[in-house]
């Protein structure tokens, strides 16, 4: 293809003036979609991640008979890493059962959004080993971008309210493809779930040297636990911070009024 013919300086990287820019562009236009989502009623919002999940399918069946066709490995066409749990996640937050629609939007929030963010600080994919141009990496950036925008989506919209009990679906959703990627990496060497290898992750290569079962029980309790515990502390965190806030420019009159509500049902 024509768009695998380049040299190795035109890969975009990571931390070069290429990525920065990605990143710049990133969250312009992220921030530009949320603004602009605001107004969105219940139908248009359920319109919306129809559309996304519709949209993400489309791109990953695409990029699947591409690699298939160029006889990519298991690695370069099974969607089976943390950020593709996206794909099934969407799907589930669209069903009518209570178990299955809380599983997906509890994991866009708390497992999806989060990784998206760090995966564009830290493109350790495409970006590793294509330009900024390439196909890859376009497909790339934006479906990481629909995972940031989907995941602000369920916050603003307030189609999900986060319960720390809620872990429980979180964490049986990624043990099971957990589960799933380790048997493949085990019979056809993948690295599926990036439990096979540190691909890109060299801060995580002295653990692998060291013990690759240890190294595979970390990455998953990176991905099953802290992931969900770390998400869920910042979006308290941010939450006391504005209650706070609101609470600081309400006036008098309401604050007095709701301390006499609490005290008499205290009291009752």
């Amino acid at each position: 293809m024509f768009y695998d013919n380049f040299t190795e300086d035109q890969i975009c990287g990571i931390f070069t003036p290429w990525h920065f820019f990605a990143i710049a562009v990133f969250f312009v236009t992220v921030i530009l979609a949320i603004y602009f989502s605001r107004k969105l009623n219940d139908k248009q919002t359920k319109i919306m991640m129809w559309t996304i999940a519709i949209l993400v399918t489309s791109m990953e069946t695409i990029k699947i008979i591409l690699r298939l066709c160029k006889g990519s490995g298991g690695d370069g066409w099974i969607p089976l890493y943390f950020c593709s749990l996206f794909i099934y996640a969407i799907w589930l937050s669209l069903c009518k059962n209570k178990s299955l629609k809380t599983t997906g939007l509890c994991f866009m929030a708390l497992g999806g959004l989060p990784a998206a963010l760090c995966y564009i600080f830290y493109p350790s994919t495409s970006l590793l080993l294509y330009p900024l141009w390439h196909p890859a990496s376009l497909h790339s950036l934006f479906y990481h971008w629909l995972m940031v925008y989907a995941g602000s989506l369920i916050f603003i919209k307030k189609l999900y309210k986060l319960k720390l009990l809620d872990f429980v679906y979180y964490f049986v959703f990624v043990t099971i493809f957990s589960a799933i990627a380790i048997i493949i990496n085990y019979f056809l060497g993948t690295n599926l779930m990036f439990m096979g290898s540190p691909f890109g992750l060299t801060f995580l290569e002295p653990i692998f040297n060291y013990s690759k079962e240890l190294y595979i029980i970390l990455v998953y309790l990176a991905q099953a636990v802290a992931f969900y515990f770390l998400t869920y502390g910042i979006y308290c965190i941010i939450k006391l911070v504005v209650d706070k806030r609101r609470i600081k420019h309400e006036p008098i009159w309401l604050l007095f009024y709701k301390q006499s509500i609490f005290a008499c049902r205290f009291a009752g």
